[in-house]
């Protein structure tokens, strides 16, 4: 957090005001219901600023670097309430649940398995942190399925250097995702397991990447669902 910063700052955005809280960024949607967004990430340029005014000491470059080592420029996330944590875990769940019944009773019986290992990094992102930009459908969906696409074309490309073919293929993927603006932590896992597939699915590979859309749009679909029920979340905080 910027030094400096007070504690509570109002905004208002179209017919939504937006204040900040000890961190927490809480958007007031009516007379009954404030809902927490964002509440990962600084005000917008407060970490910025932070890092110029280091940037900026007269000191020499090494002391400027280890000077950035030390922290002190955001805050951590605060501690959440019991019932939070209860609403997180029965999302994350359900929302497994979801896409690891439907793997083993319908899509299996199709030649898919849309059960993918990053599914559980997802299920973090979307039912702990909601309000995250990370979590929303666009870098969500577009994280996991741009992902899948470069891993499995990286594989393919790359499929007698494996131990090339790994971290080039997550590398691409997180800068593909930069680019499109879906960045999606779990997608650079996803990436990384197309490249590292003993033998290819189907297709070539690519049923993976229809099979991570499958499961990514479960898992999306849970959230909405679910999230919209409690009070101080909403999901999703923007489509597109």
């Amino acid at each position: 957090m910027a030094h400096g910063q007070p504690a509570h700052e109002q905004h208002h955005f179209g017919h939504h005001s937006v204040r900040l809280e000890q961190g927490r960024h809480v958007a007031h949607l009516n007379n009954d219901v404030d809902v927490t967004v964002a509440e990962d990430e600084p005000p917008k340029g407060a970490v910025e600023d932070d890092i110029a005014s280091i940037e900026a000491k007269p000191e020499s470059s090494i002391k400027r670097y280890f000077d950035k080592w030390t922290g002190g420029i955001d805050q951590s996330l605060p501690f959440p309430t019991l019932q939070d944590c209860a609403v997180s875990w029965v999302g994350a769940f359900i929302g497994i649940l979801v896409v690891s019944v439907t793997d083993h009773f319908l899509w299996r019986d199709h030649g898919f398995r849309v059960l993918v290992a990053s599914f559980g990094a997802s299920a973090v992102l979307l039912y702990v942190v909601p309000e995250s930009k990370l979590s929303q459908p666009r870098n969500l969906v577009g994280g996991q399925v741009i992902s899948a696409a470069v891993g499995v074309a990286i594989r393919l490309a790359l499929d007698r250097v494996q131990w090339l073919a790994q971290p080039l293929g997550m590398s691409l993927a997180a800068l593909a995702m930069q680019i499109t603006g879906t960045t999606h932590p779990p997608g650079g896992a996803t990436a990384l397991i197309a490249c590292s597939m003993a033998e290819l699915p189907p297709w070539h590979g690519f049923q993976l990447v229809v099979a991570v859309l499958l499961g990514s749009l479960e898992l999306m679909v849970v959230a909405l669902i679910f999230s919209n029920f409690h009070r101080g979340r909403a999901y999703p905080t923007f489509w597109y």
